[in-house]
């Protein structure tokens, strides 16, 4: 992947943490400076699949997916490498028109339909910029948790549980749920749709209010408001920390059981992508236009020169 990246980074620059001793200011929360220099992650993507194919350890393809759920962000290129191990499931890798889009950035996504792994950087502001280097570190991590066969997802009603290697993991829906107190409240406190039925009417819980969410009433923002500062200013307190460690460390043990013992979880995984006889790569290549042809029409080369000469991504 080094050796392709010399080709397809070419010309595009890295750049340092722009804020490194400080906190960001408040202007740089809206604002996205030169989002062009963000193409260097579209073309470290380009550097990942080059060395795919020149290991021949997966077939490289540009193609439509089918998204599982529809990344957050446009995207209109999508190229997908499917590997050649049996039970490796294949990758995907989309961007967008990186000069005339707010949010550039990379999506990966792995199997099909496509599940959305990681969106690189996920976020462009100039406040939550800490440095190409760290963006390309996150997009490599990725890319060799699918490859390693690392990367795994396991889902169960609200809870899920994501694997992205061996030191970094996720979870979600461990947590207790957190009572909305205005919920309780009669109806007309409650965010109503605007098509509300006649039945939904007819209960007294809904209104036809032409608002797609009617606002709590002060005397209630100014309740939730006092409690929430209530529980900030005691959450300082060693006995919360403790108890807060202490819940930490009980959804920890179930995470750790559940990766042990998968039953009656939906599981996406698969096997790594190398055997011994391909761990070590193939060839060091000299540049990306020695890459073999391994879809039909257009070669990868081809394809992404032709995106670059048209300054589409």
């Amino acid at each position: 992947m080094d050796a392709a990246f010399v080709e397809t980074g070419r010309g595009l620059d890295g750049w340092p943490d722009p804020h490194p001793d400080r906190m960001p200011l408040e202007e740089e929360y809206s604002r996205v400076t030169n989002p062009q220099r963000w193409r260097i992650l579209a073309a470290r993507a380009e550097a990942w699949f080059a060395a795919m194919a020149a290991a021949g350890v997966a077939e490289i393809e540009e193609t439509a997916v089918t998204w599982r759920e529809q990344p957050r962000i446009p995207v209109d290129h999508t190229f997908r490498a499917v590997p050649l191990a049996s039970g490796a499931i294949p990758l995907v890798v989309a961007w967008n028109r990186i000069e005339e889009v707010d949010w550039p950035a990379v999506v990966l996504g792995v199997g099909n339909p496509a599940e959305v792994v990681t969106i690189v950087p996920d976020c462009a502001c100039d406040a939550c910029d800490s440095g190409s280097q760290d963006a390309l570190n996150e997009l490599d991590e990725y890319v060799l948790g699918v490859v390693t066969g690392s990367y795994r997802r396991l889902r169960r009603g609200r809870r899920e549980i994501t694997v992205f290697s061996k030191d970094h993991r996720s979870w979600s829906g461990f947590e207790r749920r957190r009572l909305k107190l205005w919920k309780l409240l009669p109806g007309r406190f409650v965010g109503v749709p605007t098509a509300a039925t006649p039945e939904m009417i007819a209960t007294g819980y809904y209104t036809t209010k032409a608002s797609d969410f009617q606002s709590k009433p002060k005397w209630l923002r100014a309740l939730v408001k006092a409690i929430a500062d209530k529980l900030v200013n005691d959450g300082s307190s060693p006995k919360r920390l403790r108890r807060k460690r202490s819940r930490r460390r009980k959804v920890a043990k179930k995470v750790e059981q559940v990766l042990a013992n998968p039953k009656r979880w939906h599981q996406l995984q698969g096997s790594p992508w190398l055997n011994d006889n391909q761990e070590h790569g193939g060839e060091v290549i000299e540049g990306i236009a020695e890459l073999p042809d391994l879809i039909e029409g257009p070669s990868l080369t081809e394809v992404l020169a032709e995106v670059r000469d048209e300054e589409r991504y």
